[in-house]
């Protein structure tokens, strides 16, 4: 008989991104320092599983709830451990409390086959300055990776990106290139595509434009000389392989999610990158998944590149761009109790950025600044209104000093985007 469930606890944390990339990351994806730990506590001492979700990124359907929590008190941890409903850090925390009741790998637990020991894995950056993503690539080579996977935007020269990250690193280093639909469309997309496959180590393209743009993505991919890939959606998925629109897919989402698109993939001999994001915790989910996916082979992506602390007690094992798949019960690994004591959040559970100016030079003598990201985002995704990867396009960013000059100017641009050409 398997232990049952004792006690839930929900501790929030907040895990700041490294120094060097803080600034950059805080751009989109500031919220992704706050991550909610599940710790089930089982009537079995030895028993306790782990799992987690970053709180403002996971979609609603996979958040953890009071209602989710309450209903797996007192029952068996093997009752409702395939349930998603209960929220993707609870649904990983029994699969973990499962395996260590068991003796068994959650990639056991999956009842397929297991086709991979060591996993592929990506560095993962976001916007940043050419040389910041440099740096950055040496950091990623000491630490075992051979790929990485950079945020592509109309205010950063995704030229100068791709070639400082090339001086810096061997043949056999990929860059996997991640527009976010920014190029809109196949018109504006099919140039950049054509003059990045030139670059020896580009390896994929990621949603250089609208997901939902089919006949678009079909001409990318017709052109583009590496392979494209896209987010799964079930909507457009038929369509998608009746125009062999794109080469693989993105995947994420809950366990069940994962293991229903990798194993259609599979039918339809398509690539995948699975991309769960949290800390190392979610890392060893993602290898004990990818190890069971055949296809799965393109490098795995998650956040934990970009903290400071992985809350792992031992980490995990990365040589040569590939991840050990942790081998022991449950995820396989060990949490760090004590750094979850030390991040441990207040609530609300929010962060705040502060003030600023965004200053999107576009290379030409122009510039245009923003008071928020969601202008800039409206201006060049979704209006248009912006050169798409313009060589020597940069980014400024001016935090709040308190001064009237910032107040006034904050004032104007929170308006609308203020241009400033030079000379004039």
């Amino acid at each position: 008989m398997l232990p049952r469930v004792k006690d839930v606890e929900r501790i929030v944390v907040q895990i700041p991104f490294r120094d060097s990339v803080a600034k950059w990351f805080s751009i989109s994806a500031n919220h992704c320092q706050v991550i909610e730990v599940i710790r089930i506590i089982t009537d079995d001492p030895d028993v306790v599983g782990y799992g987690e979700t970053m709180i403002d990124y996971v979609a609603v359907s996979h958040s953890v709830t009071d209602e989710g929590v309450a209903r797996i008190i007192g029952r068996p941890i093997s009752d409702l451990m395939t349930d998603e409903t209960l929220g993707a850090g609870v649904q990983m925390a029994l699969y973990d409390a499962v395996g260590k009741a068991t003796g068994m790998s959650v990639h056991q637990l999956l009842g397929k086959p297991m086709v991979r020991q060591w996993c592929p894995v990506s560095w993962w950056n976001m916007e940043a300055p050419p040389d910041v993503l440099a740096a950055e690539a040496k950091l990623a080579l000491e630490a075992g990776y051979m790929a990485h996977k950079i945020k592509a935007r109309p205010w950063f020269d995704i030229y100068e990106q791709v070639n400082q990250i090339s001086k810096v690193t061997p043949i056999g280093y990929a860059i996997d290139i991640d527009w976010n639909c920014q190029l809109n469309q196949s018109a504006n997309a099919v140039p950049v595509l054509a003059e990045l496959s030139l670059q020896e180590r580009v390896g994929l393209f990621e949603d250089p434009i609208a997901r939902d743009d089919i006949v678009g993505q079909r001409a990318v991919r017709e052109r583009a000389s590496r392979p494209i890939a896209t987010h799964f959606a079930e909507d457009l998925f038929v369509e998608q392989m009746r125009e062999n629109a794109v080469d693989g897919y993105v995947v994420d989402g809950s366990i069940n999610r994962v293991l229903k698109i990798g194993t259609l993939l599979a039918t339809h001999n398509k690539g995948a990158f699975i991309q769960l994001c949290g800390s190392g915790i979610t890392v060893a989910l993602s290898l004990q998944l990818g190890a069971i996916l055949s296809q799965a082979h393109w490098p795995y992506v998650s956040m934990v590149t970009s903290f400071k602390e992985d809350l792992l007690a031992t980490p995990l094992t990365i040589k040569g761009g590939y991840a050990k798949v942790p081998d022991g019960p449950g995820l396989g690994i060990q949490v760090d109790d004590n750094a979850l004591d030390r991040l441990r959040m207040k609530p609300p559970y929010k962060l705040q950025l502060p003030r600023r100016i965004y200053t999107f030079n576009v290379g030409d003598g122009r510039s245009k600044k923003y008071a928020t990201v969601a202008q800039l985002w409206a201006d060049t995704q979704i209006q248009g209104n912006m050169p798409h990867q313009h060589r020597g396009s940069s980014m400024e960013i001016l935090d709040d000093d308190g001064s009237k000059s910032f107040d006034a100017l904050f004032a104007q641009a929170s308006k609308h985007p203020i241009w400033d050409v030079a000379g004039n």
